[in-house]
């Protein structure tokens, strides 16, 4: 052993001798884990209970920073995604009303359009704009004026019959008077009879009478009455009112008969102007009969074309 000079044993020739055993033994234990499993149980021991908890602590802080980060991400993109989820559900849900809204309108269109008699006549459809009901005087104003073609006395109809003619017309709009109206009158004829009479508007809402029938006439409940096409007015074949009542009394001379419209005055939304201006053109310019015979005064021989 080696002294300083107070006598003290050399303390770095001890370290040396230390470290040069600690070298010694790692490259053993180094030689025996890699060439034997001799050593196999006491990795998995310091694994265990040493390395993995150790490693646990040292990186619990991270794994918990990393967490509540993540966490606050997660929690930031979902209330987006919740509020984008949120906006979306609005809108689908505004299209799905509005897409009921539309079906129902091309349904009632589609009605409409089918009431029709007479393909060739050219019609269009017109909203409900405003109605003016007072019982006596029942007009409804409708979203199709000049403009558009409408004139006076232009037959109104909705997919169940008769609705009103055109009284008034304005650029873009037009007012319809209702065949319920007071001062209304529709030639009409008994569907079952064919017997031909009129049809006039009641004094209170919606109601229609027949005050031309008299006590011998052949009319029951239920029968119809249709639009004969009389007066140039109203197209024939429309259906404009049912028997709901017929009270016959013996000392009067007419009979009290209570009809209800076949349209649906009160809840119309859409109405379908009947244009027969063009038909009513093109009969006027229809020859009357064949053409006149020319006679040859020389020859006394009568020709025609």
């Amino acid at each position: 052993m080696l002294l300083t000079a107070g006598g003290r044993p050399n303390r770095p020739n001890t370290g040396r001798k230390r470290m040069a055993l600690f070298f010694c033994l790692s490259a053993i234990l180094l030689a025996l884990s890699s060439r034997t499993a001799l050593l196999r149980p006491i990795e998995n021991g310091l694994y265990q209970y040493v390395y993995q908890p150790v490693r646990d602590v040292v990186y619990f802080p991270l794994r918990m920073t990393a967490s509540g980060i993540r966490h606050i991400q997660e929690s930031g993109d979902l209330e987006a995604r919740t509020t984008q989820l949120e906006a979306e559900n609005r809108l689908l849900h505004a299209q799905t009303q509005m897409l009921g809204h539309l079906q129902a309108e091309n349904r009632r269109l589609r009605m409409l359009m089918d009431s029709v008699l007479d393909v060739r006549v050219p019609v269009s459809v017109a909203e409900l704009r405003d109605t003016s009901i007072d019982g006596y005087r029942e007009i409804i104003t409708i979203s199709r004026g000049s403009d558009d073609g409408v004139y006076v006395n232009q037959a109104v109809i909705d997919p169940y019959g008769l609705v009103g003619q055109v009284v008034e017309v304005f650029p873009d709009e037009a007012r319809v008077m209702l065949i319920s109206d007071a001062r209304s009158r529709v030639p009409v004829y008994v569907e079952r009879t064919q017997q031909r009479t009129v049809v006039v508007g009641g004094a209170s809402t919606g109601v229609l009478t027949l005050p031309e029938m008299t006590v011998g006439s052949d009319i029951r409940k239920d029968d119809v009455l249709i639009s004969s096409g009389l007066g140039g007015v109203f197209p024939r074949g429309y259906p404009v009112a049912r028997v709901v009542a017929v009270n016959r009394d013996p000392r009067l001379s007419f009979m009290d008969i209570q009809l209800e419209p076949v349209a649906r005055l009160s809840s119309i939304l859409e109405v379908l102007l009947l244009d027969r201006a063009e038909g009513r053109a093109a009969e006027n310019t229809l020859p009357s009969g064949p053409p006149v015979p020319q006679v040859n005064v020389a020859d006394g021989e009568v020709t025609g074309e």
